[in-house]
């Protein structure tokens, strides 16, 4: 079955990770697996509560207690955990000059130069497939059948690019080798939809009559406590990732400093041109990378 890039709607290979085309991140739909797991854990932690739970004396005089309904504020507020979410950004943000952001974890850094470099791969080996297409297309010439010199310089160009798509595709593998199977913020998303899809479910078993009293409380407590934390997890990866962003803008707006300096002391003879275009090479392949890091950092983010 063809598979397409959610974001611009292109085909894209099974097993991609990327899409070549916009260059978003293809992270995974899991969000029915993660709702039927998180049924059958629900229904894990009701049969764990209920071994737990008062004599049967007591649960008759609580059954009494359950006639009551669910407040429909309180059904409300976990119907609408999108709204709670912005309400909770907006206070973030008002709160951004006072509160001190929590540096990215190393493994998030390394897994997000992991997508940019594979971003960049991928462009690449695109490349060499329209220039390997180009040679095949010199192949056909006449010339290829009786100009050795032609031949020669054709096969010598095809052995080139070929030998490049090989080193592209080992690479292509050892990142993805080294790729996570789901970015982490995609990740905890799933996680939190879990924990919402719990609540709500949670909440109809007890106007059901399914769950008693002391159960409900019990593992509505526990949920809206794991969604806090996830919800803050979020919160603290995405502040992370905006402060390198900055970093990172820091690092370019340098870095293209510097490129205007080295032209400056080449135009003024302060240094020769090999040193010039040694330099040059050096900071383009630098700002190549820094750009690549920031432009994957504001996909993520999104």
């Amino acid at each position: 079955m063809a598979k397409f890039c959610p974001y611009c709607g292109n085909p894209v290979k099974p097993n991609d990770k990327y899409c070549i085309i916009c260059g978003k991140p293809l992270l995974a739909d899991i969000s029915k697996k993660a709702e039927q797991e998180a049924e059958r854990k629900m229904q894990e932690d009701i049969e764990e509560a209920k071994k737990e739970s008062k004599s049967k004396k007591e649960k008759k005089k609580e059954e009494k207690e359950e006639e009551e309904e669910i407040s429909e504020e309180e059904e409300e507020e976990m119907e609408e955990g999108e709204k709670d979410k912005k309400k909770k950004d907006k206070k973030d943000k008002e709160e951004e000059e006072v509160k001190e952001v929590k540096p990215l974890p190393e493994e998030v850094k390394h897994q997000i130069e992991l997508y940019a470099d594979y971003s960049d791969l991928q462009f690449n080996k695109e490349t060499l497939k329209k220039k390997l297409e180009g040679v095949s297309n010199m192949m056909k010439d006449e010339k290829y059948d009786y100009d050795f010199d032609y031949k020669q310089k054709v096969n010598i160009k095809l052995k080139a690019v070929k030998t490049l798509i090989n080193e592209l595709k080992e690479k292509e593998k050892q990142i993805e080798s080294e790729m996570d199977d789901i970015f982490i913020i995609q990740k905890l998303n799933n996680e939190l939809d879990a924990k919402v899809y719990q609540l709500k479910n949670l909440t109809r078993q007890y106007r059901l009559k399914k769950v008693d009293k002391s159960t409900f409380e019990k593992l509505k407590k526990k949920y809206k406590s794991t969604k806090e934390d996830i919800e803050q997890q979020l919160s603290d990866l995405r502040d992370g990732m905006n402060q390198w962003i900055q970093e990172l803008k820091m690092e370019e707006n340098d870095l293209v400093g510097l490129l205007k300096l080295n032209k400056g002391r080449y135009s003024s003879k302060e240094i020769q041109e090999d040193e010039y275009k040694k330099t040059r090479e050096d900071l383009e392949f630098k700002l190549k990378k820094v750009r690549a890091k920031i432009d994957t950092l504001e996909k993520l983010t999104k």
